[in-house]
């Protein structure tokens, strides 16, 4: 997987902080707050977002942990991108929307609610968190491109 494109997998949105995240077809990535309706917008200037990688998610449910990506509490579900070797400063683009990683993201508490071996499992593979730097709308199945 060293590709510079990949795909929007899956898009979620959580109204209430703690709890699974709902799958939706779009959302609006705004610029300096994060996606609209979701419990973290506007929070963290540097965690607006948060992205984890299908292939991290498929390969954890083959080893038998029963989890879904709305229960992972990440926004957007990439495919076909190193997601978890960018270095904070990397931008993507999804549509018209840019995100800036901020950094790694770290396995929190809704993970170890799921399974208290995840956390150990997920370590350096749990994804990033950023910010905002241009808003537009997500769709499922939209491209990434990193830019370089």
């Amino acid at each position: 997987m060293n590709s510079l494109t990949g795909k929007l997998a899956g898009v979620y949105v959580g109204s209430r902080k703690g709890e699974d995240k709902t799958p939706v077809e779009f959302a609006e990535l705004i610029a300096d707050h994060g996606l609209r309706g979701d419990s973290h917008a506007g929070r963290d200037p540097d965690r607006q977002i948060s992205l984890f990688a299908a292939e991290t998610l498929r390969e954890i449910q083959n080893e038998g942990f029963e989890v879904s990506a709305g229960s992972l509490s990440a926004n957007l579900i990439t495919e076909n991108i190193d997601l978890n070797t960018l270095k904070p400063g990397a931008r993507l683009r999804i549509g018209e929307a840019v995100i800036e990683i901020a950094e790694a993201r770290k396995p929190c508490r809704s993970i170890t609610k799921i399974d208290n071996r995840l956390p150990k499992r997920l370590f350096g593979q749990c994804g990033q968190v950023g910010r905002i730097v241009k808003s537009g709308v997500a769709r499922v199945g939209d491209a990434i491109e990193i830019m370089i």
